[in-house]
């Protein structure tokens, strides 16, 4: 009796091996797993054990011939390629009220969500030769800007014509880590949104400094 649940086992490991192995099982091979799991449990329907090993068995050979089901990837998020379309400006928007509270950028982020709120925060793309005015899509009294031209250009030539670099040749930075644009005198930022590079630029915090008046 040993000899032959060996044998059987023997038999149902090889079997699953050769399924596995060639991708293709048929209708005698299920059968005769089947039929031997139920010598094995001796023909009791008592025998959970077995039972549970054979479905295993049928479900990995289902698994492997194609038969089951399987879940699509989900949808991959949608990428914004336009700096004039409303979905860049709501990922524009989104990313900035995002990063107001970082130790590192909140302060620059926090400047320029005041700009696009006070319509002067501009973004470019020299790649497709626009500018355009940043606008808050869903602020209903906020209204999308017309698109204006502007030399088309690569993105290497671009920012060595637009940021400011100092006698060194490092780049210019104000005191919340902007760039300096060199042909406005405008803070300055340039980024990556949804594997879109653009650039933006915004008035520079104007500081009055008040003379002591002499008695």
């Amino acid at each position: 009796m040993v000899n032959n649940i060996n044998s059987l086992r023997l038999y149902n490991t090889q079997l699953a091996l050769r399924t596995l192995r060639v991708g293709n099982a048929v209708d005698d091979d299920t059968s005769q797993i089947t039929r031997s799991t139920s010598l094995l449990s001796g023909g009791s329907s008592s025998s959970v054990h077995s039972n549970s090993k054979l479905n295993t068995l049928l479900e990995g050979l289902q698994r492997h011939n194609g038969t089951t089901k399987t879940t699509p990837p989900p949808t991959a998020p949608k990428v914004t390629n336009d700096i004039t379309s409303s979905d860049f400006m709501k990922a524009l928007t989104a990313k900035l009220k995002a990063s107001v509270n970082d130790p590192v950028n909140g302060k620059q982020a926090q400047a320029m969500l005041t700009a696009l709120k006070n319509g002067t925060l501009s973004v470019s793309d020299p790649t497709k030769g626009v500018e355009i005015d940043a606008w808050n899509p869903d602020d209903k009294t906020s209204k999308a800007a017309k698109p204006e031209k502007i030399a088309t250009d690569n993105w290497n030539e671009f920012l060595k014509d637009h940021l400011k670099r100092s006698d060194k040749g490092s780049f210019t930075r104000t005191g919340d880590g902007s760039y300096v644009d060199k042909p406005t005198g405008q803070n300055a930022f340039f980024g990556n949104l949804n594997g879109k590079y653009y650039y933006v630029t915004w008035p520079a915090e104007v500081t009055i400094s008040v003379k002591p008046v002499s008695a």
